[in-house]
């Protein structure tokens, strides 16, 4: 019985040792912004700032929404704010984001989020990729997404598969259904088998069959789990823990599909000049032919299509669907856009690349669909000073603000684009934000759909183009409505890293 007594005396003091600590550190911890003299958000202890979006009460976007919203951030270019038990900034000005991301880039030269060095498929990966691992990869994969690609190679696969999505279309609406249709899925069929043709030259064929094995894969991939959510917010807020729990990006489900997935498109080009691959996979086999520094580590061919894949379908797909939804809240834009859209495709089945492109008000529509639902909805650097040992210093109205090696800094992309001082009205969809008149009023960096500066998305082109395409084809043959199903008040998934609508979004879809 007094063993007893004693082990429980012993645990308790244990516990309340660990708890002194702990308030002792958060004690610490408040007051580092307060002794910098900068405006900052109290954090709670351990949970720093994120307390909703740990307990995934609200999405990755709008938790850094609601940190540029904060009362206490409101008139600050900076602010401070606690990722978990680590400070950071939080920057809230274009003028000064252009600074630090742009003209002080190499300062700035990481993402914060990283996987661990055990974890290859997803530390080669571009978007985790630390320099100059980075900047190597990325100097030879900005070639398959220039203009002249674009243009000559890319979009004539693009248009079979504007062709593929037509066809599906006009197939699921019927009577039975009302024409009413799962708008999420559908956009995510008509991405997929565009990034995994244009990409890996892969006719996914989801669009004729309804379902493929490259979606199965990707819906496998983005299924919630514990350890999933467990490793993103360990890969994204305590980086340096991810060899430590072992924490992998790609589940080792997805990676092995990727890896089969790449082996069989390599037999199949056994023989073929290297002019007759100049896509994704094309150029990363060139790569490791030629010896290019990393392209030869056996998993970077794995990590690059593993990353692109995702990244290709499922940030296009979710802005598509929105983009949708608002304009059939709005039939009167839609209308102004159809007319232009059948004008344009009228007596030719197809529109050319160029003929894409001089769609004026096309382009609006897909430019305000980025500003109200960006998919990567929040960036972040890492400060890597030049000096080892040095941090950054740079001033704003308020001071002089001091950044050490290693700190994360912040900018919310959907915080900039909902802000009613840079965009009147920001939570109304508005086209006309971006027409020849007023897009000249646009303050830069004020609007960073694709991010900004060297680590800014490097499919943006590709990923404006798609949208484009994906809806002048759907245009192109119906009009969409509201109906019985469509959710009255949008909702965002607290569950998703990228930004995109929770649960079904159900819209009719009447033939023209």
């Amino acid at each position: 019985m007094i063993g007893i007594q004693l082990f429980i005396t012993l645990v308790l003091c244990v516990l309340l040792f660990v708890l002194t600590l702990i308030f002792i550190h958060h004690l610490y911890l408040s007051k580092y912004w307060r002794s910098r003299n900068l405006p900052f958000i109290h954090p709670l202890p351990l949970l720093g700032n994120l307390k909703d979006l740990l307990f995934l009460k609200i999405s990755f976007g709008e938790q850094f929404l609601a940190l540029y919203r904060h009362r206490t951030l409101r008139q600050a270019a900076v602010g401070g704010i606690y990722i978990l038990n680590k400070p950071a900034l939080l920057v809230r000005e274009p003028e000064l984001i252009q600074s630090l991301f742009i003209k002080n880039s190499h300062s700035f030269a990481n993402r914060y989020e990283a996987a661990g060095r055990n974890d290859r498929s997803g530390s080669l990966a571009l978007a985790l990729a630390k320099y100059p691992a980075w900047r190597a990869s990325r100097l030879q994969l900005c070639k398959v997404f220039t203009s002249g690609q674009l243009r000559e190679r890319k979009y004539p696969l693009m248009l079979q598969i504007a062709e593929d999505l037509e066809k599906h279309l006009l197939k699921i609406i019927s009577p039975a259904n009302e024409g009413i249709i799962e708008v999420k899925e559908l956009c995510s069929l008509f991405t997929t088998d565009l990034t995994s043709l244009v990409h890996f030259g892969v006719h996914a064929g989801g669009l004729k069959k309804g379902h493929s094995e490259v979606r199965k894969q990707t819906l496998k991939l983005l299924k919630v789990s514990f350890y999933k959510t467990l490793a993103f917010m360990v890969t994204f807020f305590l980086p340096h823990l991810t060899d430590i729990l072992r924490i992998r990006v790609f589940p080792q489900s997805y990676t092995k599909f990727i890896k089969e997935f790449v082996t069989a498109i390599r037999k199949q080009r056994r023989g073929f000049q290297a002019s007759e691959n100049q896509d994704l996979l094309g150029n990363l086999l060139e790569l490791e032919r030629t010896g290019y520094p990393f392209a030869n580590h056996p998993d970077f061919i794995t990590a690059q299509a593993a990353i692109f894949l995702l990244a290709g379908f499922e940030t296009s797909s979710s802005v598509l669907a929105l983009t949708l939804y608002e304009l059939a809240k709005q039939p009167e834009i839609q209308q102004r856009l159809r007319q232009e859209i059948n004008e344009a495709f009228k007596q030719k089945p197809a529109l050319s690349f160029d003929q894409l492109q001089q769609l004026s008000y096309l382009h609006q529509v897909v430019c305000e669909g980025l500003r109200m639902y960006p998919s990567a909805a929040f960036i972040n650097r890492e400060c890597t000073p030049l000096q080892r040992n040095e941090g950054f210093n740079f001033t704003t109205k308020h001071g002089s603000v001091y950044v050490p090696k290693g700190m994360p800094v912040y900018v919310s992309i959907l915080g900039l684009h909902r802000d009613e001082k840079y965009w009147p009205q920001p939570d109304f969809f508005n086209p006309e934000r971006f027409s020849s008149k007023n897009i000249c009023s646009v303050l830069p960096s004020s609007y960073l759909p694709f991010g900004v500066g060297p680590h800014g998305c490097i499919g943006s082109r590709l990923g404006l183009l798609q949208l484009k395409l994906g809806l002048a084809h759907i245009l192109k043959i119906c009009r969409v409505e509201e109906c019985s199903k469509t959710v009255a008040q949008l909702k965002f998934d607290e569950k998703s890293f990228m930004l995109k609508a929770r649960g079904d979004l159900f819209l009719r879809f009447e033939k023209a």
